[in-house]
């Protein structure tokens, strides 16, 4: 059993020849042509439980290799992995594999859902101090009837510092437009299964007690990127609000995060992360305002007028997902999770102390600032009460992100309801948000004469929602923390 550590990234098909250039000027090439089986029950009993099975063929023999999907990070992977000969392309599930413990009917129902048929070009390239393994895949998977093709590459560190990986990345992504890769192999087989994502929502995320705060960190970090990820790639294939909205909310949730970490993450580069987020956050919050109108508005005239400046702001967007800022910030970000100097700064008490403990005293916190930012949120302004929101949406994040750490009986029970209450605060307020953002909105696109724009300012009452608002507010400060 081994650690791999590898860089995966995204690259389109069309470009692979120009990446194929660039690495034959570096060195010859080997080249290997494999192929690769996926085995998992109907039920997909496998990937429920975070593992891979694959038997994979490459000219020589077949290999089949267990691992364990649940430590994946935004682009940087780190698995465990299990591989040994096998005779041919059918599993064999001795004590040898973690598949060993599976109920016998699991082992017994497992059959091939999909395969990969990859050509891989390979070679080592020596970078400052490292020497990286660069890997350019071009293949096709398939399940039943449908295919896909795709290309990616992967910088596997070999030798010396892993800043090497990255700036082998930044040289390519001058050459070609590059993306950080958050999908493996056996997902883009399981996808192709699925019926086409709309958007991809937050996943639980794995955390231990013992966990150093510095590694859960990187591990909350790795989670909200890998949700941006996932829905800024439907997003740059269709016009999606859903996938939009849940990009906004993995960047929202990824400063918050920021913020919750500061004691431990910042250094001098935390300032520039946390701006850059705030960019890309606002460059896709304005397309999103403009979703919010469009479902809001009652009358033909106003939806024609909205969709026509949605159609031009999403391709304003698309330009901006585009560009070398957008692409870079992500690649950027990883290398700062996985190996920034703040690393070196968590060797400090904070950083070497355990996420349990750093979760009580940070949701106590979060706690205590939304309820004296919300006292008295019947008589706030608009101004307080949308600090309170924010406050709330803060506070439902760390709640989110820690939510593995509190998982007792009561524990449990007490995290689900105070994430109800929750719940209902940020609905009544994102209603309050909504009735005062609407004119603001209006106004900004030149839409506040047009026919039907009094009824985007219609259909809730203030006073009523307002209220609603406090009473939730008050049922929320008065429950049992689930923490501490």
């Amino acid at each position: 059993m081994g650690k791999e550590i590898e860089l995966k990234l995204q690259v389109a098909t069309e470009a692979a020849g120009l990446v194929v250039g660039w690495a034959q000027a570096q060195g010859e090439l080997r080249r290997r042509e494999l192929r690769s089986v996926y085995f998992d029950t109907p039920g997909r009993s496998l990937a429920m439980a975070g593992l891979s099975l694959r038997t994979r063929y490459d000219g020589a023999g077949f290999v089949q290799t267990v691992k364990a999907a649940g430590e994946q990070a935004a682009g940087l992977f780190t698995r465990e992995e299990w591989e040994k000969q096998v005779a041919s392309e059918r599993p064999e599930l001795g004590p040898d594999t973690p598949l060993a413990g599976l109920p016998p009917q699991t082992l017994d129902a497992l059959a091939p859902l999909f395969s990969l048929d990859v050509v891989r070009q390979s070679l080592d390239v020596g970078r400052e101090s490292s020497v990286v393994e660069l890997a350019i895949d071009t293949g096709t998977v398939a399940a039943d009837d449908r295919r896909a093709d795709f290309c990616e590459i992967e910088l596997e560190l070999k030798s010396g510092e892993p800043h090497g990986l990255f700036e082998m990345a930044r040289e390519l992504d001058a050459l070609v437009s590059l993306r950080l890769g958050v999908v493996t192999k056996s997902e883009r087989g399981y996808r192709l299964l699925e019926a086409v994502a709309e958007s991809a929502k937050a996943v639980a995320i794995p955390l231990a007690p013992d966990q150093s705060v510095a590694d859960g960190f990187a591990a909350i970090a790795a989670a909200c990127m890998r949700q941006y990820r996932l829905n800024e790639d439907i997003v740059l294939r269709r016009p999606s609000p859903g996938a939009l909205h849940q990009a906004r909310l993995g960047l929202r949730r990824l400063r918050s995060a920021l913020t919750l970490f500061k004691p431990v993450a910042e250094d001098e580069r935390y300032s520039h992360f946390r701006d850059e987020l705030k960019w890309l956050a606002g460059e896709l919050g304005d397309v999103r305002d403009l979703d919010v109108l469009y479902h809001r508005a009652r009358s033909g005239e106003l939806r024609i007028a909205i969709a026509r400046l949605r159609e031009e702001a999403h391709g304003a967007l698309e330009e901006t997902l585009g560009s070398a800022r957008a692409r870079a910030l992500m690649i950027d970000l990883a290398e700062w999770v996985a190996v920034g100097a703040w690393r070196d700064a968590a060797e400090r008490a904070e950083g070497k102390s355990l996420i349990g403990e750093f979760a009580d005293r940070a949701l106590e916190k979060s706690f205590r600032k939304f309820k004296k930012r919300s006292d008295g949120l019947a008589g706030l302004g608009e101004e307080d009460r949308h600090e309170a929101r924010k406050l709330a949406k803060k506070l439902r994040y760390g709640s989110e992100f820690f939510a593995g750490l509190y998982t007792g009986k009561k524990a449990a029970k007490r995290h689900g309801r105070f994430i109800d209450g929750l719940q209902a605060v940020q609905d009544e307020l994102g209603r309050l948000n909504d009735l005062a953002a609407a004119p603001v909105l209006l106004a900004r696109n030149g839409l506040s004469d047009t026919e039907g724009a009094e009824g985007v300012l219609s259909g809730a009452d203030t006073a009523d929602t307002l209220e609603k608002a406090s009473t939730a507010r008050d049922a929320l400060v008065n429950l049992k923390p689930f923490w501490g």
